[in-house]
Order: structure tokens, then C-alpha cells, then sequence
């Protein structure tokens, strides 16, 4: 039985790593990070100790594959490393801080980037909703992180994102594309991009 959710379990990796994001150890850990995306298990090593360290007992593995909530943590840790590069203040939204329903899920970080003309970051999100695997979701996703840290101000929230993750891979894609849908394409508040940047 498991103690912890994938949430629980990747707030607090991400406590222990949001702590100070400007340190040169976590400068070299989120390195790390974005270095170990598409590579082989060898060459991600470097960020297994602390990975590895950090994710309870109940989601570890014991054979040569991931498990779904090591895949999971990872995927969201790497996601969150592409984000927080060259950024100063910490890009995760933590619901306790940010106020319950800030960023529910990444649909509504997302809808950050549907200013002016939306049509291609609507592909790009559409594209996403209907990749064919884990593997492909993950792939658009890390495209629009990079699209937002590049052009809004907006947060994520990663732990929210790891548990999406994990129940996408466990059978709940169709409920997962809907709640982040719902979030992306609703109507755009008038001012909302400035309330956006505020919410750093």
C-alpha cells in the first residue's frame, strides 16, 4: 500500500530543490537534469543519486525498467529543469504558497502562451493531446515549457504535473487530456496576463 501520492512524493523533491535555485549545487543538478532528457540510462546516471534518493521506497523498482512513478518524477523533474533554466525566481507553483487553484494543472499554464494569434500554440497543444504514447506526450510537452519560459512569466505545477503523469500512464489519458483542455481553452479573463505575472 502505498504512504505517499506521486504529488506528495515529488513536492517534496522539488522543496528540496526549489529551496535555492541560484546555489551551484542546484545550478548542477538541474544541469544534470536537462543533460539525462533522450539519453540512454548510462548517460542519465548523473541525476539517478538524487532521483533515486528521493523517491520513496514504494515507487522504486527492481528490475531494468522504470517504474511508472519513476518515470513519472523524472519526466516532470526534467520538464521543470528545462523551465527554471536561466530564471531567477522558482518557476514551480506549489499549491500550499500559490493559493488553491492558481495553476490547477499545466492547461492552465499553458493558456499563458494563447495571446494574439493562438493558432500555432493551439497545434502545438492539440498535438500534444493526441500523441499516440508516454513517450510523445512528454516530447510536446518539453516544446511548450519551452515556448512558456521563453514568453511568459507563468508557473507550473510539477508535482500536479508527475501525478498527470503517472494516471496518464496508468489508463487515464482520456481524463487527463479533458482536465487539461478545459483548463487551456477556457475563456481568457480580461488583465489575465498581467494577473499571470503576478503570480510569481
Amino acid at each position: 500500500m502505498r504512504t505517499k501520492t506521486v504529488y506528495e512524493a515529488m513536492a517534496g523533491i522539488l522543496r528540496t530543490i526549489s529551496g535555492d535555485v541560484q546555489s551551484s549545487s542546484t545550478k548542477a543538478l538541474l544541469a544534470n537534469l536537462r543533460q539525462s532528457i533522450n539519453s540512454e540510462s548510462n548517460l542519465a546516471a548523473g541525476v539517478f543519486p538524487f532521483v533515486f534518493a528521493n523517491i520513496p521506497d514504494e515507487f522504486l523498482g527492481e528490475t531494468g525498467e522504470f517504474t511508472v512513478a519513476e518515470r513519472s518524477i523524472l519526466s516532470a523533474l526534467q520538464l521543470y529543469a528545462l523551465h527554471q533554466q536561466a530564471k531567477e525566481q522558482c518557476v514551480h507553483a506549489e499549491r500550499a504558497s500559490e493559493g488553491a487553484g492558481a495553476w490547477d494543472n499545466v492547461g492552465v499554464s499553458l493558456r499563458a502562451l494563447r495571446v494574439g494569434d493562438s493558432q500555432s500554440v493551439d497545434r502545438r497543444f492539440n498535438a500534444m493531446l493526441t500523441a499516440a504514447n508516454f513517450s510523445e506526450l512528454v516530447t510536446h510537452l518539453r516544446h511548450l515549457i519551452k515556448l512558456l519560459r521563453s514568453r511568459t512569466k507563468a508557473k507550473v505545477d510539477y508535482a500536479q504535473l508527475a501525478e498527470d503523469l503517472y494516471w496518464f500512464q496508468m489508463g487515464q489519458q482520456g481524463s487527463i487530456r479533458l482536465k487539461w483542455s478545459r483548463a487551456y481553452y477556457r475563456p481568457l479573463k480580461e488583465q489575465e496576463g498581467e494577473e499571470s505575472d503576478e503570480k510569481q
